[in-house]
């Protein structure tokens, strides 16, 4: 997971997908559904810069989900905003304006500016 990220930090993007979906290939593998979500959100972003948009839908909307299943409010917020912006990217503005939407009251409700 870390290694998708610091690959998309050196914008090796390909690289990134490959290994964000390794990672949430292994976590899945491990029963371990928190790191799952963590790498499908981060998997998102790699996707987004490659522009493969209705992929990284996918990934963000998955990661939301997850985080709400575990009560990772933070989280889940952070992938409602990125889904945001990847729908954005396909011209989906309603879809958008509504998990920004989410995304700004789950981190009002967390205090969080």
């Amino acid at each position: 997971g870390n290694l998708g990220l610091a690959l998309r930090e050196v914008r090796r993007f390909e690289e990134a997908v490959d290994a964000g979906t390794q990672a949430a290939a292994i976590f899945r593998e491990l029963g371990d559904r928190h790191g799952e979500a963590q790498s499908l959100n981060n998997l998102g972003l790699a996707l987004r810069e490659v522009r493969r948009f209705e992929e990284a839908i996918g990934a963000h909307t998955g990661a939301a989900a997850m985080f709400r299943e575990f009560g990772d409010r933070h989280r889940e917020g952070q992938a409602w905003g990125n889904l945001g912006l990847a729908l954005r990217e396909v011209r989906r503005f309603e879809e958008a304006v509504d998990a920004g939407t989410q995304a700004a009251a789950i981190f009002r409700e967390l205090g969080d500016r």
